[in-house]
């Protein structure tokens, strides 16, 4: 693993983060290195979309619910949020850009997964996977990730009244 580092990070020049994916695997890959939090799973979501806010909200009532005794599995993070980093290695290098164009979550470990298996995975956590276990079948799956990727094609357009495009130019327009 150590080798593989090394070449990945002599090869690209990754640096910090590289190293940051790489040190925070599982405990049981690794022999005990720290997870990047404690939740299992980061959520990047777009706050100001109020369909995707109605559906963060649901996730976090339904892990609070579920949390009372355990640790929460669930960590919401707002894209939108004027502190949100995408160079945090528990944001997972998810751009504003990429983030807007589709969900996008971290595990604890570092492992970046975007679109319906995000939902399916959450659900999982939450104790609801059952619903979202047809997303895997071989029949629908296709069909579900066409209509996904249609939605967040146009998402923007119909929850914030703007295109994917214009909200990017406008957020590279606040950085300083």
């Amino acid at each position: 693993m150590q080798r593989i580092q090394h070449e990945l990070q002599r090869t690209f020049s990754l640096g910090k983060y590289a190293r940051a994916l790489f040190s925070s695997q599982s405990p049981s890959s690794n022999g005990g290195a720290k997870k990047l939090f404690p939740e299992e799973l980061n959520i990047i979501y777009d706050s100001k979309c109020n369909i995707c806010k109605l559906e963060m909200d649901f996730l976090a009532r339904r892990d609070a619910k579920l949390s009372v005794s355990v640790p929460r599995k669930l960590r919401l993070t707002d894209i939108e949020s004027e502190d949100y980093d995408p160079n945090d290695p528990s944001n997972g290098g998810v751009s504003y850009e990429k983030g807007m164009a589709a969900i996008h979550a971290i595990t604890a470990e570092g492992r970046v997964i975007e679109g319906v298996q995000v939902f399916g995975k959450a659900y999982e956590l939450v104790g609801l996977g059952w619903l979202f276990k047809f997303t895997e079948w071989p029949i629908l799956k296709p069909v579900v990730q066409w209509g996904y990727e249609m939605f967040a094609k146009y998402r923007t357009n119909i929850t914030r009244g703007s295109s994917l495009k214009n909200l990017v130019e406008a957020h590279r327009g606040k950085k300083p």
